[in-house]
């Protein structure tokens, strides 16, 4: 039901994003955050929820995202406030559920919920329902209410339009053997709803993991108790855990614990769009709240982000390595001219380049090419950095991380 496309990117080699890298005109740009009882009209989270919600709104314009999935978002009111700070090209829709109760009921108001903020002039035709909300074991699971919270949305990007799904969820907190269970229950059901029903579904998992995916905040356990999940993205089809490999590396996305367990997962439809190595921990937010981390002033976790280039095109060829490709690309890293050799006989390649940001710098097309050609792309003038050749004939396509000195 579904295609490996490009999973190999992040193993290929992380790249981390410097303090600098925003948003783009050009990509789809994702960031899903814990906002620590924002608002909270009672003491937990922030002490100052004025300042809690200005931070929030500093670092919202410096990011600059298209799309933000929220956990712990308490009082509307400072929502509100939030999102007509940002300007009018930004709306919100906020889960009309949550642990303590339904829309309207005092429960409701008092408790944490899940959010979307979002541009107006990017997203349309716009549909939200809560996941699984009428089994009683997910309910309970998913910390007696708080159930994943989807958006189906049109999505526009530079002329491109995509519909895509955004799921975002906070799962059971806690490190004992009862909560590692609620959260690999629920992990389980949330992925049997999305193979039966979105499995052709461009689809975003964002949100408050409340556990790591390369291992588990739980002592007892050897694996995540997203391992359903997880383990569907080792595989040939499904699901990639685009932060994985930031765990892995011992990052983490929290003040004061030492795991990354604010994820991004993607289904394989949306791994065409990513953005190689884009998924980062955004601490650069002290450059902005120099004192986010020592007077825990807007949340105790940090924003997670994801980019996307919604010019990405799905196809159902098999990705392979450069070797079985039929190419050879050197010299890389390379200074001026990079040469491109068949080792086999090719019918129709395709030749793109991409920065990291995801812009098209270079697009060639040929026809058939014999074994031991060699191919020398006539390349714009690139700054020293990062780039991705993609490759794609009828049969196969491969990407190349390329160093340009």
């Amino acid at each position: 039901m579904k295609r490996f496309v490009l999973s190999f990117l992040i193993i290929s080699g992380i790249v981390f994003y410097n303090a600098t890298a925003q948003s783009s005109l050009t990509t789809l740009d994702i960031v899903s955050w814990n906002l620590e009882f924002f608002g909270a009209p009672y003491n937990s989270g922030p002490n100052d929820k004025d300042l809690q919600e200005l931070n929030a709104k500093k670092i919202m314009r410096y990011f600059d995202a298209d799309i933000y999935g929220l956990a712990e978002i308490v009082d509307t009111t400072h929502l509100r406030k939030l999102r007509d700070s940002l300007g009018t090209n930004f709306e919100y829709i906020i889960a009309p559920y949550s642990t303590d109760g339904a829309i309207g009921t005092n429960g409701w108001r008092q408790s944490q919920k899940l959010a979307f903020l979002y541009k107006k002039n990017i997203f349309f035709n716009i549909s939200t329902r809560g996941l699984m909300l009428n089994s009683s074991s997910a309910v309970s699971n998913w910390a007696n209410g708080r159930v994943p919270f989807l958006m189906k949305a049109d999505a526009t990007i530079n002329g491109i339009t995509k519909t895509l799904h955004f799921i975002v969820i906070h799962g059971k907190a806690g490190s004992t053997a009862s909560d590692y269970n609620k959260r690999l229950a629920g992990a389980q059901e949330l992925k049997d709803t999305l193979d039966a029903h979105f499995s052709s579904a461009t689809t975003f998992i964002i949100g408050d993991y409340n556990d790591a995916l390369n291992t588990s905040i739980y002592t007892g356990a050897s694996v995540s108790s997203y391992t359903s999940i997880v383990t569907d993205s080792t595989d040939t089809d499904h699901y990639k855990s685009i932060t994985l490999p930031l765990g892995a590396a011992g990052q983490t996305t929290m003040i004061n614990f030492p795991n990354v367990i604010d994820n991004h997962v993607i289904s394989n439809e949306a791994k065409v769009f990513y953005v190689p190595a884009s998924a980062q921990v955004r601490t650069d937010v002290t450059t902005i709240i120099p004192d986010y981390v020592t007077a825990h002033n807007t949340s105790d976790h940090y924003p997670v982000f994801s980019k996307y280039n919604l010019a990405g095109v799905v196809t159902g060829v098999p990705a392979v390595s450069l070797a079985v490709s039929g190419f050879k690309v050197f010299p890389n890293p390379f200074e001026t001219d990079l040469q491109i050799v068949a080792t086999k006989n090719i019918t129709n390649a395709h030749f793109s380049i991409y920065n990291e940001q995801g812009q098209l710098l270079y697009r060639h097309s040929t026809g058939f090419i014999n074994l031991g050609t060699t191919y020398n792309p006539v390349l714009p003038h690139l700054a020293s950095g990062v780039y991705f050749l993609y490759i794609e004939t009828k049969e196969m396509k491969t990407v190349v991380k390329l160093t340009k000195l």
